[in-house]
């Protein structure tokens, strides 16, 4: 039987095109890159953002307006190219069995859905050595008030509740670099598995949990809309707190190609083998490290 590759192709480019556009609830990886990682257009190998740092501020107007003073930083975003393949026996075609190859192919699609938040994760883990637009780490012990390395007290329910307030009033008073206050609301928490549990508990329980006070107002569920386990972090004590709320968010993904469902059958004829590919052009790199915290127990 001849495999007619360009009907197949097309059918399983319309599965895998589907796929990418339904939902995944509770995936961490997908809900890193939403909630932490604002998407930049790309038309080259590269992409220059200089502009970070210029937070937006209004002045009084008094004589001739002041704009682009900033130091124009030389922080790059340079593409990458990414797949993840499946291979289909040849046999599976002649068989009719595209229901074997259909969960398959959107598992490829999956697959390419999450990387993006695979990027953010591992950006996160290596924050504190990953540089910023600043040539400083992400999360560096910069001078005050712009320290978003801060020291935790430890992780029970008592000291993480502590803790949150204390990172949060931090990132409200960290200013850009004409020395604005920038207000940022910490609103997301990131944390290795093993502390999802108690900071649930300790951000998002509308009440007072645990010991004495239970019954509390717990001011902190009002300001923490998202935790997010982040399952690259090797530390189990250390946690990180983001503001998501700005048009700009901590990260940029820089799409330069959308994801696309490629055939390779050039060994079909020796080994009966196709080859689909889910491809991927771009890359992800830090914004602002004004919107992000790291507390170290």
């Amino acid at each position: 039987m001849i495999v007619d590759t360009v009907f197949l192709e097309k059918g399983l480019k319309a599965i895998f095109d589907e796929a990418m556009e339904q939902m995944i609830s509770g995936d961490p990886y997908i809900a890193l890159a939403n909630a932490l990682a604002t998407t930049m257009p790309s038309t080259s190998a590269s992409e220059k953002y200089g502009f970070l740092g210029d937070f937006p501020g209004v002045k009084e107007w008094l004589g001739d307006k002041i704009a682009g003073e900033l130091k124009d930083y030389d922080f790059e975003i340079t593409n990458k190219d990414w797949y993840d393949a499946i291979e289909i026996d040849r046999n599976e075609i002649d068989d009719d069995q595209l229901g074997r190859i259909k969960p398959r192919v959107e598992g490829l699609a999956d697959s390419v859905r999450r990387y993006k938040g695979e990027l953010i994760a591992d950006l996160i883990a290596n924050g504190t050595t990953g540089l910023a637009y600043d040539a400083a780490a992400f999360f560096a012990d910069r001078t005050a008030p712009n320290d978003n390395l801060l020291a935790g007290t430890g992780v029970t329910l008592a000291t993480i509740k502590a803790d949150i307030y204390s990172a949060r009033a931090a990132m409200m008073k960290f200013v850009s670099d004409t020395g604005r206050v920038m207000a940022l609301p910490m609103n997301v928490i990131v944390c290795p598995a093993e502390l999802e549990g108690i900071m649930l508990e300790a951000a998002m329980s509308p009440v007072n949990a645990g010991g004495a006070g239970y019954g509390v107002y717990n001011p902190a569920a009002s300001w923490i809309t998202q935790v997010i386990v982040n399952p690259k972090l090797s530390d189990a004590d250390d946690w990180y707190g983001f503001c998501s709320t700005m048009r700009l968010k901590p990260f940029i993904f820089q799409n330069r190609k959308e994801p696309e469902l490629v055939l390779d059958d050039t060994m079909v004829k020796r080994n009966r083998k196709l080859v689909y590919s889910g491809e991927m052009r771009g890359n992800a790199g830090y914004g602002f490290f004004q919107m992000a915290v790291k507390v170290v127990n």
